[in-house]
């Protein structure tokens, strides 16, 4: 444990000593503040330096070539533009020949409806006279019957 003590007094003293570096007394503090002074230096050189590096290659851009790509995208875009145009004029041509279609199916089954509905009149009125008929046929039967079983002739 004398060991560590020894280590720790003469960490203490430190502080208080200053080192002689080329011919001037320096403190700890003072190397420090050098150091971040000198880091701080170099730091703004590299950053410098990288900023460079950026605008050279921004400046060797070949713009005619980007321009000429861009062009060519610009003519890509309003033919495909058209191409669309195109294509919404035919959807809208083709659901009003849709429409046009669904009302003629329509009114097609409409009038058959109709002609349905007239011929079921026509076969109920028929019916109807041909009950009556049956009817009349009926009594006229039954009272000819009668006649003839009432006829003392007859027998």
């Amino acid at each position: 444990m004398a060991d560590l003590e020894d280590i720790v007094r003469q960490g203490e003293g430190l502080k208080d000593r200053k080192l002689r570096i080329f011919g001037i007394k320096l403190s700890g503090a003072s190397i420090v503040g050098a150091l971040a002074f000198i880091s701080t230096i170099v730091g703004t050189l590299y950053g410098g330096f990288l900023m460079y590096q950026k605008v050279e290659g921004i400046a060797n851009l070949d713009l005619d070539a980007i321009a000429g790509q861009m062009s060519k995208t610009s003519a890509d875009v309003i033919r495909i533009e058209e191409h669309a145009n195109a294509i919404k004029i035919e959807l809208k041509k083709d659901m009003t020949d849709l429409r046009n279609a669904q009302w003629n199916l329509e009114s097609k089954v409409d009038g058959k409806l109709q002609s349905v509905d007239t011929k079921l009149t026509n076969y109920d009125t028929k019916l109807d006279r041909f009950e009556v008929k049956v009817e009349k046929t009926k009594i006229d039967m039954e009272k000819r019957i009668q006649e003839s079983l009432d006829n003392p002739l007859a027998n």
